[in-house]
């Protein structure tokens, strides 16, 4: 066996780096924004004052939009020393949080440049092309935005929207570098310039190795199915084993993105908890659930199939939070989303850390219920692990049934402690009342962490 938990950063050395990494994008906005201010004199006197300051604070408004667009790729790169600071399900999030503030500045940019000039725009005529192109990465730059919001809304299958968003926030790098340099005189000489170069630069290397060298390596390192068994209804457990005989190190409740190589199955990467526990290095384990287009198909897999791996990602793993082997435990499951417990369980067993833990756990049925009988040999080693099951469409069941709401919570909690560190993964309705519900009764915002998986 092989103890893993070492592959985490302590929480204190996160915030430290979350912090100092955050301070310098500050400072890189900030830096932004002062280049417009250089040429502020020379804009109040041919504007005026009043005019010159709207037209400044466009110009300023337009750079932070650009340089917003360079840093996307940072956020959106699956960088692991990103995911070890910041987990790259945050990260995603950052991602479209800052894709809508880009949005939202560049449309303010023209409306505040032009006030006060609005009679030099003129006609339409090939001499304002510049503009023009600004005008049509305004329109771009929104509709990367809806699609990635509604793309579910709108029926886009996943891998047309990701090909098409991927080039087309390539393509705006650099159609804002041929914008930026014809409607400024900023970037003509001296450091803005050669930020601007060394900005560039970083995007196309930070390009380069998301979309050439990283997929090359991960092709050199393939995965071999070597099993597909039923787990439980509609759920498949899917064993791969690395064809060179050793897995990368990962902590319990991390995942990976997968892509199987099989001709059943569409060439697609999805994201999937590691449901198998590191201790035990020979394969990787993933449990599906058979709930889409693409899902449905994975009971189809032979043995022999290939996989490409890419991981392990995330913190939603209890020895990245935990430092106190006395430290309790509380897991909180919807459906599927138990495997990153049953993960962290299966380590602990193996490891013999009999810590207070608890895990309550959501299904529709007791068919739906994967893994039972291990989840019971779990709890003969770990003495102090408490289940709790809670069925919503099984009304003769005999234990708690009904949604994980504040009352059914309150009473299956009774006897945890407020401090005790908890884990949410499932639908994310549920997530969102659970985590509010577990607050009402008392446990600590900053100890409840989560795992979703729509990023």
């Amino acid at each position: 066996m092989s103890d893993r938990a070492g592959t985490f950063l302590s929480p204190s050395a996160r915030l430290t780096l979350g912090i100092v990494l955050m301070a310098l994008a500050a400072a890189l906005l900030i830096g932004t924004s002062t280049i417009a201010l250089r040429t502020h004199p020379k804009e109040v006197a041919e504007y005026g004052p009043t005019a010159a300051c709207l037209v400044t604070t466009g110009k300023i408004f337009g750079l932070l939009a650009g340089m917003l667009v360079l840093l996307q790729f940072t956020l959106s790169a699956k960088l692991k020393a990103m995911d070890r600071v910041f987990a790259i399900n945050r990260l995603f999030f950052g991602h479209r949080i800052m894709g809508v503030s880009a949005a939202v500045l560049a449309s303010l940019h023209p409306l505040f440049v032009f006030a006060p000039k609005a009679k030099e725009i003129g006609a339409f005529r090939l001499a304002i092309w510049p503009e023009l192109l600004g005008a049509v990465l305004l329109i771009g730059l929104w509709m990367a935005v809806c699609t990635g919001i509604w793309r579910e809304f709108l029926h886009l299958p996943y891998q047309v929207w990701y090909l098409f968003h991927r080039l087309g926030t390539f393509s705006a790098a650099a159609l804002v570098t041929i914008h930026v340099l014809n409607v400024s005189h900023d970037f003509e000489r001296g450091w803005p310039l050669y930020a601007l170069i060394v900005a560039l630069a970083f995007y196309v290397a930070l390009f380069v190795w998301e979309k050439g060298i990283k997929p090359k390596s991960l092709r050199s390192r393939l995965y071999t199915v070597t099993g597909v068994a039923p787990a439980g209804k509609d759920t498949h457990a899917v064993e791969l084993t690395p064809e060179d005989g050793e897995i990368f190190p990962y902590g319990p409740g991390q995942f990976a993105f997968v892509t199987f190589r099989s001709e059943a199955l569409p060439l697609e990467r999805h994201p999937w908890t590691i449901s198998s526990t590191p201790t035990r290095p020979k394969s990787l384990i993933f449990t599906i659930k058979c709930s889409g287009d693409f899902t449905r198909l994975i009971g189809r897999l032979k043995p022999g199939d290939r996989a490409v791996v890419d991981g392990p990602y995330g913190l939603f793993s209890y020895p990245a939070h935990v430092r106190d082997p006395n430290e309790e435990l509380l897991m909180i499951a919807g459906g599927v989303g138990v495997t990153p417990m049953l993960s962290m369980l299966r380590y602990m067993a193996d490891i013999g850390d009999g810590r207070k833990t608890t895990l309550v756990w959501s299904n529709r049925t007791e068919a739906d219920i994967i893994c039972r009988e291990e989840l019971e040999n779990i709890r003969v080693k770990l003495p102090d692990l408490s289940i709790y099951h809670v069925l919503t469409r099984q009304r003769d069941f005999q234990g708690p049934t009904g949604r994980l709401d504040m009352g059914v919570l309150k009473e299956l909690l009774s006897g945890c402690s407020r401090e005790a560190t908890a884990f949410v993964c499932g639908p994310p309705p549920m997530m969102d009342a659970v985590c509010q519900a577990l607050k009402r009764i008392g446990f600590k915002a900053h100890f409840i962490h989560t795992e979703r998986f729509s990023i």
